[in-house]
């Protein structure tokens, strides 16, 4: 099946396996399938979505066998219509969408036998008290899938790491480093101010970093896997819009790249810019 997106929304088949086998150690296996299959119950009733995007995960999940009701939410209300547009024409019926805002709305009535957030989390900043409302919403038994970025505060990586992530950003044509909010081309990754991060991004200044050790927290830590991104997420982020017109040249640009992810990250001169986390509800 299609990967649900994250870290990277490139359609690319290099990339595709790239994600696959770092997250599951098998090509033609998405990390969604391999979370489902060991660590969800057979019969999943009702699941919720936070952080629904354009639905990708939600539509995704939703063709497995054995899936019941998923509710599927997010702050943006535009984001939220289009999901629901594209889930219809799909046409899964058991996929409901709903307007939901982590830091100030009540959570979806539940019990829930399983929560997912995909790339929401670096967003809140009241993540522990987001954190205890989802425990409280899992049924007993009941399971907890974030897909995060983990890595330095956002956008803060190292000078070391972007001069590494330079070396590969110079294999892109002109073309592809094109800015596709300006058309200016691009050289280099530039390190935001942290002062002027903590003003513009005050969810992304203070969490990415903490998102995982609050989790291991709140729930019962069952297994994590990589998401991968320690190379790619530096040099291809912002630029995702000017694939996909390239062709076989761009499929094998990917290709290199995501070898040199993989070696980089199995020689420890990379660390995972995502995870995947699955937790479960703790017994009290």
């Amino acid at each position: 099946m299609t990967h649900p997106g994250s870290p990277f929304w490139v359609s690319s088949p290099a990339l595709q396996s790239h994600l696959n086998r770092t997250a599951t150690g098998h090509p033609g296996v998405d990390w969604l399938s391999y979370v489902r299959t060991l660590h969800l119950p057979a019969v999943l009733g009702r699941t919720l979505v936070i952080g629904c995007g354009n639905g990708d995960l939600e539509r995704a999940l939703a063709s497995k066998d054995g899936v019941g009701t998923i509710l599927a939410v997010d702050a943006d209300p535009s984001a939220v219509e289009r999901a629901r547009r594209q889930a219809e024409r799909a046409g899964p019926a058991a996929i409901s969408h709903a307007v939901f805002d982590p830091e100030r709305d009540a959570l979806p009535d539940g019990p829930w036998d399983a929560i997912l957030a995909s790339d929401v989390l670096h967003h809140v900043l009241a993540l522990e008290d987001l954190f205890a409302r989802v425990h409280a919403a899992l049924a007993l038994g009941g399971r907890f899938v974030l897909v995060e970025y983990v890595g330095p505060n956002r956008f803060q990586y190292s000078e070391e790491r972007l001069a590494l992530a330079q070396r590969y950003f110079r294999l892109l044509p002109e073309r592809l480093r094109r800015d596709p909010a300006t058309g200016r081309t691009l050289w280099r990754r530039e390190r935001i101010d942290p002062v002027r991060l903590e003003r513009e991004r005050p969810a992304e200044a203070a969490r990415s970093e903490a998102i995982l050790p609050l989790a291991r927290r709140a729930f019962v830590p069952e297994a994590e896997y990589s998401g991968g991104g320690g190379l790619l997420h530096p040099v291809l982020s912002g630029l995702v819009q000017n694939f996909g017109v390239g062709g076989s040249e761009e499929e094998r640009l990917l290709e290199v790249l995501c070898a040199a992810e993989a070696h980089l990250s199995a020689s420890g001169l990379v660390e995972d810019a995502f995870r995947i986390f699955v937790g479960r509800k703790r017994m009290t």
